[in-house]
């Protein structure tokens, strides 16, 4: 008598926003659920302010490019195809609207420092005293990262602040891998350079 009766699949609950990918809470954005693209904001909205503020070398300026940024992923949430690569579109967007912030404020060439409190780029600032050391380290380490050159501070930005692969930063920059490569280490290496001769005395 069991074999003649109908079993229906048991739905499956969908699962918490927190814990869907990238592309769920985009498609649910674009269908105008606000509350996925919250989430999305909350997962990426430091790194991105972070990311800005140092390759601006003004934390004002990169929290203004950073909600720009969110603006017009949400104006144009519709239009975004779902492929796995968020980060690369984000990141995509921050960089060219940080390029276009620079142009805007008629600084040609070579990017360089916004000293407005005193120090080259933006850092966090420690939770103790016992870090005292440590923030002199960062210090020099971001007043090397502001006197890198605007293609070398990308790819070390990319690379090793927001944790992407090289693939990823290849696509975001629109160069190839081995040229991505090459800009990172002859990044670090100049940053090395930078902050060993800042810490001479």
């Amino acid at each position: 008598m069991d074999r003649d009766v109908i079993r229906f699949p048991v739905e499956r609950a969908a699962a918490p926003l927190s814990q869907r990918s990238d592309d769920d809470l985009m498609l649910l954005a674009s269908a105008g659920r606000k509350d996925a693209f919250s989430v999305l904001v909350e997962r990426y909205m430091d790194k991105v302010t972070g990311f800005c503020a140092k390759l601006l070398c003004d934390r004002r300026a990169g929290e203004e490019v950073a909600q720009e940024t969110w603006l017009r992923v949400w104006a144009v949430r519709s239009a975004y195809v779902a492929q796995g690569k968020f980060p690369v579109y984000l990141y995509t967007l921050a960089r060219n609207l940080c390029r276009n912030h620079r142009r805007d404020r008629g600084r040609r060439g070579r990017w360089v420092r916004d000293d407005l409190d005193g120090r080259a780029c933006p850092a966090d600032e420690p939770a103790s005293l016992d870090r005292l050391i440590a923030r002199e380290q960062e210090a020099r380490v971001q007043e090397a990262l502001a006197a890198l050159s605007p293609r070398l501070r990308e790819a070390v930005l990319l690379r090793f602040s927001e944790g992407l692969d090289y693939p990823q930063i290849a696509q975001i920059l629109g160069r190839n891998e081995s040229t991505i490569r090459s800009r990172v280490h002859h990044g670090l290496k100049r940053l090395r350079d930078l902050v060993q001769r800042g810490s001479e005395p």
